[in-house]
């Protein structure tokens, strides 16, 4: 006996078996019923959605005998066999990505005019039909806006973006979705059940997560990995990396505790083992997403903020995963960043008040260095000792320079100064009106003042004058006047 690939065996015959689209069913099984079924249509969507599937459905119902109730193909007179089997002359599917030229478009627009062989309608399924050249859908537009009444048509593609508007604008257009991974899972169950496979639930649960929303792929999957009729979690996390999804919890809640010894011994076990942490990170972030989503949902303010924080920090590990000699250090770093951000911030602040006892002259530089850097915290406008006049600022102007985070304004104040004060305004002199231009940006501007506000202690408000260049005469005055006298002298 033939042997069939599980996709295949399991491909939909009729709309009951359609899952994860039900928006879509819903409204083909409406048009069957009102006989109002477009003459063309578009299918949209990920790969192994149901997309070819669906078409397929569509033949099936416009050419079945003995349609069943909710309009489903009956699956047993010989049109239906004939579909399933691949032998039904009438039913056209074309492969755009290996016919994609004028030539075969116009070899389609002569023979669309036959009348159909054996079934009551000619069905042409045009798979991937982003494909197609520019000519080719030029001389397809004609025949795809009026086709013959036996004829119709189904396009499929997973790029729509590549699709002419004039196309779309011709078709009824349905967007597939990615199956639920409930969905998925309760398929999947059904499959293995009607296979007889001794399959484990965290191994199908492990697939459907991999598998980011195609059956067809979780399918294929299932049939690859079953190794005497048994499908085993370990088996399936040797060969596609997949993690424990009690191990991303458990990250999870070890983070969240602030518990940096066990989060590190999951990332180290991970390694031991062999697993692919880009695979892991991106799952952790996606179980993050999910708990992001549902405290937004619940209103949880503080959830919400720590979770963004633990995202960026993960995404930024995830980008330097590429890179990193050490695989795992960056998610180690990513541990340390957020148990330092939640559990324990003081740890993190630099101790100055105690000093070794003997230092060179390197090191007392630095710590002066140091101490005169301006603290990011709220009280650091207590402890400076900066005046709201001209001579104050004007002394400590590198200290308000250093504060500022943008390069560009930062290497503009340094062309500045301060000449006037009288509260709350500061006035800066520029030597150039480009540099003038760039701290009175809005941004800038706004910046610079909440900074000197924070070690002043009070508002400012920016104003900005240019440098009057001072012109020289080119010719000395007091030598013209001398070399006048002595021309006249020797005149007379």
């Amino acid at each position: 006996m033939e042997k069939i690939a599980l996709y295949r065996k399991y491909r939909p015959h009729d709309f009951d078996n359609l899952i994860g689209q039900d928006h879509i069913k819903n409204t083909l099984i409406n048009a069957l019923k009102s006989s109002h079924v477009s003459h063309a249509y578009l299918f949209s969507g990920p790969r192994g959605t149901g997309k070819t599937s669906t078409a397929r459905l569509i033949a099936k119902a416009l050419n079945c005998k003995k349609l069943k109730e909710k309009y489903n193909p009956c699956g047993q007179c010989e049109f239906c066999k004939d579909i399933n089997d691949g032998k039904l002359i009438d039913l056209i599917e074309i492969d755009a990505a290996s016919n994609r030229g004028i030539d075969e478009v116009r070899d389609l627009r002569e023979k669309i005019n036959f009348a159909p062989t054996r079934a009551t309608y000619k069905v042409y399924i045009i798979d991937e039909v982003h494909m197609m050249t520019k000519e080719a859908f030029n001389a397809l537009l004609k025949t795809l806006e009026e086709p013959p009444p036996h004829a119709y048509f189904i396009l499929a593609t997973t790029e729509i973006h590549k699709i002419p508007d004039t196309i779309i604008s011709r078709c009824q257009r349905f967007d597939f979705k990615r199956i639920s991974e409930n969905a998925l899972l309760d398929r999947l169950k059904f499959i293995v059940q009607s296979e007889k496979v001794d399959a484990e639930k965290k191994a199908l649960e492990a697939v459907t997560r991999y598998v980011d929303g195609g059956l067809r792929d979780a399918i294929g999957l299932i049939e690859q990995l079953t190794a005497d009729n048994k499908l085993t979690f370990d088996h399936v996390h040797d060969v596609l990396g997949i993690s424990d999804y009690d191990l991303i919890e458990d990250l999870y809640k070890n983070l969240d505790a602030g518990d940096s010894k066990s989060a590190f011994k999951i990332i180290y076990d991970l390694h031991d083992q062999g697993s692919d942490l880009k695979k892991f990170t991106f799952e952790f972030i996606n179980h993050l997403r999910n708990k992001l989503l549902a405290s937004i949902n619940e209103r949880k303010n503080n959830e919400i903020a720590k979770l963004i924080n633990m995202i960026e920090v993960f995404q930024e590990a995830q980008t330097k995963l590429h890179t990193m000699t050490i695989p795992q250090l960056p998610l180690e770093i990513a541990v340390i960043k957020i148990v330092g951000l939640f559990s324990e911030p003081e740890k993190n602040n630099i101790k100055k008040n105690k000093k070794p006892e003997k230092e060179t002259k390197s090191e007392i530089r630095e710590h002066k260095s140091i101490e005169e850097i301006p603290s990011n915290s709220s009280t650091s406008s207590k402890s400076s000792n900066l005046s709201f006049n001209a001579t104050s600022l004007k002394e400590n102007w590198p200290r308000i320079i250093e504060r500022v985070k943008s390069p560009s304004l930062r290497m503009s104040l340094k062309n500045a100064v301060p000449v006037k004060v009288s509260a709350p305004e500061v006035t800066l002199q520029f030597n150039t009106k480009f540099h003038k231009d760039k701290v009175m940006e809005h941004d800038h501007r706004i910046e610079l003042e909440a900074i000197i506000k924070e070690l002043t202690g009070k508002p400012a408000k920016i104003l900005s004058v240019l440098k009057e260049l001072e012109i020289k005469p080119v010719v000395d005055e007091s030598d013209t006047k001398d070399n006048i006298v002595d021309e006249a002298l020797d005149i007379f």
